[in-house]
């Protein structure tokens, strides 16, 4: 999702970013220990039958559950905040319930090129910030609509993308 914070005028703006994320961390919970609930059942009841060895894989099948619903859960909570000012573009990016920051990484306004790789005509693949400062990736999260929506929300702000069939990595 793309959403526009606020807006102190035309040139200043806080841009927040985030993946749709359908579940919180307690429907997360809800929706593994529901599963936990019928794994055990099912291979305590084979257990019990004679059938033990299904004891070890239906809590290892478990283990793999929970490590991957906690990758999900904090894959879906990343934020990127973009704050544009007079000078400077700010772009921060945090993680995980507690919004541990991961990167903060600053631009200068004047020399800042915002790259959008375009595989069609109307949809962007992907959007860079590019700079003496370096090159990083926008939004790789969201979808082709919503960095459509990026792109439009930072034109609005006097920042223009340029719009590319393709660019490719050049090796020194």
């Amino acid at each position: 999702m793309v959403t526009e914070v606020g807006r102190t005028s035309r040139g200043s703006t806080c841009i927040l970013l985030q993946p749709n994320q359908s579940l919180s961390v307690t429907g997360n919970l809800w929706v593994f220990i529901s599963l936990l609930a019928v794994s055990l059942g099912i291979s305590v009841a084979f257990a019990l039958a004679g059938a033990w060895m299904v004891l070890p894989f239906a809590s290892l099948e478990m283990l793999l559950l929970g490590g991957l619903l906690t990758y999900v859960y904090l894959e879906g909570s990343r934020r990127e905040v973009i704050r544009i000012n007079g000078e400077r573009v700010v772009l921060d990016c945090s993680r995980g319930h507690r919004q541990q920051f991961v990167y903060h990484r600053e631009f200068d306004r004047d020399s800042l090129r915002v790259l959008v790789r375009m595989d069609t005509a109307t949809e962007p693949a992907s959007v860079s910030f590019s700079g003496p400062e370096g090159c990083l990736e926008v939004g790789g999260f969201l979808t082709d609509a919503e960095r459509a929506a990026l792109v439009e929300k930072l034109s609005s702000c006097g920042i223009f993308a340029r719009k590319e069939k393709g660019y490719g990595v050049v090796q020194f």
